[in-house]
């Protein structure tokens, strides 16, 4: 893979990525000394940045996730049979609420028989 033909974008985030690494190996064989405020200003900014990466990665992964599902325009045999037993279950329970129903009109139509 020829890195010059690659988007200038993904040329500096893998450069923001290398630097962000070598800054992280320097600070931990000491070569950056850092007081109380820096490092808590360090550690508020690293989960800032791991949270935002963190939601954009999502937005992303749900936008793929959408597009592929629109694009394939079909059911999956799995959703299929899901849907087949939705239907089945539904069928089944205006069966049983006939049923109940007619078993109320025969005890009702019994006791005012009697």
């Amino acid at each position: 893979m020829n890195i010059t033909k690659t988007p200038f974008v993904y040329q500096a985030t893998i450069g923001l990525v290398i630097a962000f690494l070598i800054y992280l190996m320097l600070l931990n064989f000491g070569y950056i000394d850092f007081d109380v405020s820096d490092l808590l200003i360090f550690y508020s900014f690293s989960v800032y940045t791991v949270s935002l990466a963190a939601v954009l990665g999502g937005i992303l992964m749900g936008m793929f996730i959408a597009t592929r599902a629109l694009s394939n325009q079909g059911f999956t045999p799995f959703e299929v049979s899901m849907l087949k037993l939705r239907d089945d279950v539904h069928n089944l329970q205006k069966e049983l609420k006939s049923i109940s129903k007619a078993l109320e009109n025969g005890k009702n139509d019994e006791e005012n028989g009697k």
